[in-house]
C-alpha cells in the first residue's frame, strides 16, 4: 500500500480477502505502525512550508510533525512541488499533501481532517503606485493576474472563469511578472509574500502594495481517497492536532513563526 505499512499483528492476521474492509478500522486502533506514513510537503511556500537545504521547514511542517507525534504515528515528509504533491496524494502514491485550502473543485477528491491546521490571508498585490484599495475577486474579472500553478486562492477566486490567470511555478515569478508590467496583479498568501520580499530586498523592496484580499481560508493536509489509509490517517492526524492545541504545543509553534 502506498505510503504506509500494515500495523501490528492483530491487523496482519486479517485474511487477504477481508483486509480492504478491515484495514481502516485496524489503522485507527493501532498504536504502532510498521512503516512511516509518507506525506508530501510543499517545496516553495515558506514560512509555512519550504525546502531548506534538503529538508522541509516551516510553521506547517512543525505543526504536522508535532500532531503526528502526539497521535503516535511515524511520518516521513517528501518535499516536492505542490501540483505534483496533490497529484500523488490523489492517486494514492503518497498518503497526503499539505498545505491545501479546501474548495469545491477539490472537496470530493480528498479526505479532510478536523480541525483545520491554521488560517492564512491571501492578498491581491498591485504596483506600489496604485491608487486602488479594498478590491476583491470580482474586481479581478477580465484582468491579468499572476498565480502559482496548482495553488488555491479561495472559493470565489478558484471558481471564477472570468479572471485571466498567468501561471508560474513559484510565487516569486508572479512578483517578477508584476514588477515587469507583464500582469496587472499578483495574488499570494501574505506571510509567503513577506518572506519573498525579505529574501529579495534589492529586487522587490517598495515595489508592491496589497490592495485587497481574495480570501482567508483554513489550511489542511489533503489525504488520499485512493486507499483506506487516507481516512484512517486523517482521523489520527486530527486527534493529534487537537491534542497539541490543548496542551500548548500548538501555541508554542505559532509563537516561533510570528
Amino acid at each position: 500500500m502506498p505510503g504506509i505499512g500494515y500495523p501490528e499483528e492483530s491487523c496482519a492476521a486479517v485474511g487477504a480477502l477481508m483486509r480492504p474492509y478491515f484495514l481502516a478500522f485496524c489503522l485507527l486502533g493501532a498504536s504502532a505502525w510498521s512503516a512511516p506514513v509518507v506525506i508530501g510537503a510543499e517545496d516553495d511556500w515558506y514560512p509555512y512550508c519550504g525546502k531548506v537545504g534538503t529538508q522541509a521547514k516551516g510553521m506547517a511542517v512543525d505543526i504536522v510533525t508535532a500532531a503526528f507525534k502526539a497521535a503516535g504515528v511515524d511520518v516521513r515528509l517528501e518535499v516536492m512541488p505542490y501540483a505534483r504533491c496533490m497529484a500523488e496524494a490523489k492517486s494514492g502514491k503518497i498518503t497526503g499533501c499539505f498545505d491545501t485550502a479546501r474548495n469545491s473543485t477539490l472537496e470530493n477528491d480528498y479526505v479532510w481532517h478536523k480541525p483545520a491546521m491554521f488560517k492564512a490571508r491571501i492578498n491581491i498585490y498591485a504596483p506600489a503606485g496604485s491608487s486602488q484599495s479594498n478590491i476583491g475577486v470580482k474586481d479581478l474579472e477580465g484582468r491579468n493576474v499572476a498565480v502559482t500553478n496548482g495553488y488555491e486562492y479561495g472559493e470565489a477566486f478558484d471558481t471564477n472563469p472570468k479572471i485571466q490567470r498567468s501561471l508560474g511555478n513559484q510565487d516569486v515569478l508572479g512578483f517578477r511578472k508584476l514588477a515587469a508590467g507583464r500582469v496587472e496583479y499578483a495574488v499570494a498568501y501574505e506571510k509567503v509574500a513577506n518572506s519573498i520580499f525579505e529574501k529579495h530586498p534589492t529586487e522587490f523592496a517598495g515595489k508592491f502594495k496589497a490592495v485587497g484580499i481574495t480570501a482567508e481560508p483554513e489550511l489542511y493536509i489533503a489525504f488520499t481517497k485512493a486507499t483506506p489509509a487516507g481516512a484512517a490517517v486523517a482521523a489520527k492526524f486530527g486527534q493529534g492536532l487537537e491534542a497539541i492545541m490543548k496542551d500548548g504545543k500548538y501555541k508554542e509553534i505559532e509563537s516561533r513563526w510570528r
